[in-house]
């Protein structure tokens, strides 16, 4: 009888083991809040393998902790994403070691730091996947998570796609905590916060910089508030997170920037801004990104002020060449031919004698030619894209002309115009500006001067209708604001740049202190004195 019921009992408890296992399998798909943890190793282990299908580098060790015998302790982690001397000395030795009890294993038993206790599936998972090591104990309500994860991370390099010849020289790497480093280092005050955050169903860390008392707080909440929004099912880029949180997103114009360089983003942060790191990529997003600010550089801060207002406007100038000069050269040999003058006229229409393509079908020949060698320079290893490029450009803009294809004027217009592009400092704007270009070309081509004006005005329109967090896009010059032209246009002497540019609503305006008085020297005598040299 006894052995009957022994039996029986048995059964009963394999029964409920498995209504366990059965629950939580379904609990694991349902993979809410609602999933809580429960203390039972077995069936812990059991769940572990079953969700991380037995992969190879998923260690589960069983322990025997003096404070949970005669039971045993579960210790979870991914071999390739923690430092196993870190386990092994901060977790593993003293729990071997350990008499205090499993609740207060947090405070009194491991060595390593950030240890937090977690009670549910989705946090476990998610530690247990992003480097942590989880304990599992019999008996306790929570499983402990031990910051374990080492990273293997590239040095700190020179910037890739920002090139400049002078000022810091310093790209941030894909570690967000590295980031969060460097920018301490380059900024070491007190107010500078970090807002950290978990983006999507993989938990990507995601972090908020900014400067408390200068960064308005509004900008911030809208900033954190659309992160938290984001909601993607594989681990997101910083592109990818720019194009959920940006304003206008189905835009050509960029309302976000990205920078890999420090000593830029330190700037920015300067000026009331904000940062967002994310975790896996080495660009910083800034915000709020007005199209003036595509147009500032580092360099322009590190050199002197004639040289960095002269250079910036060449860009402006540069732009308009790039959107303007292919579209009124249609226009004027096209469409308007009263425009030009007469000799000038003649002298294209001698150029162009016996050639079979019109001027559209040769600029648009010469466009798609340009395209093809920028985009074989980008792909190809990076000695052979420059031979590429250069030969190529060379070989086949002599062999159209003296095949008579195409004329040389539009083989020195689309030069120029190639060229023009990318005096714009940031890579993506550049594509922005060719597809305003092939607007242009449309319209010059059926209208002429009167398409050209046509799409201006929309474009003017359009830009400024946006917005970047805000931020009108058009600032300074719509609304206009003559203060923040020092700044924006040129760059005025670091004596005259007193006050933070007003884009970003700072609350605090004031930047950069007077000029201080110099001092003399009496070189005879060897007295100093006040006064001007």
């Amino acid at each position: 009888m006894e052995r009957d019921l022994t039996s029986l009992l048995a059964q009963c408890a394999r029964q409920l083991n498995r209504l366990d296992g059965w629950l939580a399998a379904l609990a694991s798909k349902r993979g809410g809040p609602g999933d809580p943890y429960r203390p039972r190793i077995a069936l812990v282990q059991r769940r572990l393998q079953r969700i991380m299908a037995q992969s190879p580098d998923v260690v589960l060790r069983r322990l025997a902790p003096p404070a949970c015998a005669p039971h045993v302790a579960l210790v979870a982690y991914v071999g390739g994403l923690v430092d196993s001397t870190l386990v092994e000395s901060g977790v593993v030795t003293p729990l071997l070691s350990t008499t205090v009890p499993p609740s207060e294993w947090g405070e009194r038993t491991f060595g390593a730091g950030g240890v937090e206790a977690v009670d549910n599936w989705p946090d476990i998972l998610a530690r247990l996947t992003r480097g942590d090591t989880l304990v599992f104990a019999p008996g306790c309500p929570v499983a402990w998570s031990v910051a374990t994860a080492r990273y293997k991370e590239r040095t700190i390099s020179r910037p890739k796609t920002e090139m400049s010849v002078r000022g810091p020289d310093e790209a941030f790497t894909e570690s967000i905590t590295t980031q969060m480093a460097q920018i301490r280092r380059f900024l070491p005050r007190p107010d500078l916060k970090f807002i950290p955050l978990a983006v999507g169903k993989q938990q990507q860390a995601v972090a908020v910089a900014y400067i408390e008392g200068v960064t308005n707080p509004a900008l911030v909440d809208v900033v954190v508030d659309r992160l938290r929004r984001v909601e993607v099912d594989t681990r997101p880029n910083a592109t990818a997170i720019a194009g959920l949180i940006r304003d206008h997103p189905s835009s050509i114009f960029p309302t976000i920037r990205a920078t890999e360089r420090v000593g830029l983003a330190m700037w920015r942060l300067a000026e009331g801004k904000v940062l967002v790191l994310v975790d896996g990529d080495p660009f910083v997003l800034v915000a709020p990104a007005p199209l003036a600010d595509f147009y500032r550089t580092e360099m322009d801060y590190s050199g002197a002020w004639y040289d960095a207002s002269f250079v910036r406007l060449i860009r402006f100038v540069g732009w308009g060449i790039g959107v303007y000069l292919p579209a009124l050269y249609l226009a004027a040999t096209e469409v308007n031919l009263n425009v030009i003058p007469a000799t000038f006229l003649i002298s294209i229409a001698g150029s162009r004698s016996g050639m079979p393509a019109s001027p559209v079908t040769e600029v648009l020949l010469m466009v798609l030619v340009i395209e093809m060698l920028r985009e074989a320079a980008i792909r190809l290893p990076q000695v052979l894209g420059t031979t590429i490029g250069t030969v190529g450009a060379i070989v086949v803009g002599t062999a159209v002309v003296r095949a008579g294809i195409v004329s040389p004027q539009v083989i020195v217009l689309i030069t120029l115009t190639a060229l023009s592009f990318y005096t714009a400092p940031v890579y993506e704007l550049t594509g922005t500006w060719r597809l305003v270009n092939f607007a242009m070309l449309s319209a010059a081509t059926v209208l002429g001067l009167e398409g050209i004006v046509f799409v201006s005005m929309l474009l003017i329109g359009q830009l400024c209708r946006m917005s970047s967090f805000g931020v009108p896009y058009f600032e300074p010059w719509a609304p206009f604001r003559l203060r923040d032209w020092g700044n924006t246009i040129i760059r005025l002497p670091y004596a005259h740049l007193r006050r933070r540019p007003t884009g970003a609503r700072p609350l605090d305006t004031r930047w950069l202190s007077p000029p201080a008085l110099r001092t003399s020297v009496h070189l005879r005598t060897g007295r100093s004195g006040r006064g001007p040299t």
